[in-house]
């Protein structure tokens, strides 16, 4: 009988580490027998595997490698009386320091079909590049019964080396926590900051307009609003020490949600509450009726941050594609009584959602964690429409069409360039 191909996936339970610590320690692991278990023969019948995908770049700006671990289904069936399946992730750097999480499973929570099923766990990571040692274990709770796995792994270096000059003083591991969105865009609990060295004696005012409203949705379109966060808000994240302004504007609504001023930790809660109300199903009658001033609304906006900057000034824009309605008054930005800066705008698509799988393609209830990776390939190019764009022609932006985190690393080496 041919397997069924159905994975499921329980993403790691995670306690956050303070950043920056030489070692990230899981108090759990001192309470097992997790440094007795890596010298000792497996005691769980229970097949299984554990590796290590290749790191990839984020929209964080920071590579981000995966563990996973595999466990067959056929020996999991019996077990779902009682007890748990715990995972211990260890990952150990060239200097000794080791960085520890682990998550768990309720074994009586199993699906009954989990005998066709392969059970897959996973535990991401942001790390930097280098030699490194995984060590995992795996303990069921009921019998005692405890299995490990080691290897080795590299994390090559980035293609780009103005990042590997952002990565001074972060931590050579750090777990992300699983999360839903929005914090599982933003990750509140990682706290390492990019340091971008042109921050520090930059005399240009440096000012970011977020922009969380999407487009006017075009028709057959199968894109999503959450998947422009997924990307956006990482981006906003990792450029806010170079900001001495930023501003998050609902066009939908013509209305400012958030706005700080001063190189600081964004005040996430905040933010996270603007968003909520920014992105709620519904928009008053009003808002409906006057959407064909949008367009001035962001023009009035740009004008406003500008003439505040009083000084030589970046301005960075972060948006999706914006097709506005017919009727909508698109006279650009008027450059009079406004200081000389240099605007880059960062226009973002998010990629085409994949085919929907049917029922017996994957399990109902399956949790994914956010996308912040690439984008999926292999989907058909689809052109731009976006008409925000020409509002600042006077400005003679800097456009970057974004769809991979490789691409936001071009247009923020600009932006590293243009403060300088």
């Amino acid at each position: 009988m041919i397997r069924s191909l159905i994975t499921l996936l329980f993403s790691a339970a995670f306690a956050a580490q303070a950043s920056g610590q030489p070692n990230s320690l899981d108090p759990v692991f001192e309470r097992s027998h997790f440094d007795q278990w890596l010298g000792e023969p497996d005691t769980a019948r229970i097949r299984w595997t554990a590796s290590v995908a290749r790191a990839e770049l984020s929209f964080h700006q920071r590579l981000m490698a995966k563990v996973e671990v595999k466990v067959d289904g056929r020996d999991l069936e019996a077990r779902r009386a009682d007890g748990r399946l715990v995972f211990f992730v260890q990952i150990t750097g060239r200097d000794g320091a080791r960085y520890q999480d682990h998550g768990s499973i309720e074994l009586d929570k199993l699906d009954a079909q989990i005998r066709s099923a392969n059970l897959e766990y996973s535990q991401s990571a942001f790390v930097l590049p280098g030699d490194f040692r995984l060590a995992v274990a795996i303990l069921d709770t009921a019998t005692g019964e405890h299995g490990s796995r080691q290897l080795q792994f590299r994390v090559a270096p980035p293609q780009r080396d103005f990042l590997s000059d952002a990565w001074r003083g972060l931590p050579p591991v750090e777990f992300i926590a699983s999360e839903e969105p929005p914090d599982g865009w933003y990750l509140p609990q990682i706290h390492g900051r990019l340091q971008w060295g042109a921050s520090v004696h930059s005399p240009a005012r440096v000012n970011v307009i977020l922009n969380v409203a999407p487009s006017v949705p075009e028709p057959g379109s199968r894109r999503t609003h959450g998947g422009e966060l997924a990307a956006l808000l990482p981006t906003l994240k990792a450029i806010s020490s170079l900001s001495g302004h930023m501003e998050v504007l609902d066009l939908a609504r013509r209305r400012s949600v958030f706005r700080q001023d001063g190189r600081q930790d964004l005040d996430w809660p905040r933010l996270k509450a603007a968003l909520g109300d920014a992105n709620t199903a519904s928009i008053d009658i009003h808002s409906l009726s006057e959407r064909h001033h949008d367009a001035h609304f962001f023009v009035s906006q740009v004008r406003g941050i500008l003439r505040a900057s009083e000084q030589s000034c970046v301005l960075i824009v972060l948006t999706p594609p914006v097709a506005f309605e017919s009727g909508e008054d698109l006279e650009p930005v008027s450059r009079e009584g406004l200081p000389a800066c240099r605007v880059i705008y960062i226009r973002y698509r998010a990629p085409l959602e994949p085919p929907v799988r049917s029922l017996n393609q994957s399990m109902a209830g399956r949790r994914r964690v956010p996308r912040t990776g690439p984008m999926i390939r292999g989907l058909p190019p689809q052109e731009i429409s976006d008409q925000l764009e020409a509002t600042l022609k006077p400005l003679s932006p800097k456009v970057f069409d974004v769809e991979t985190p490789e691409q936001m690393s071009r247009a923020l080496a600009e932006i590293e360039k243009a403060v300088r």
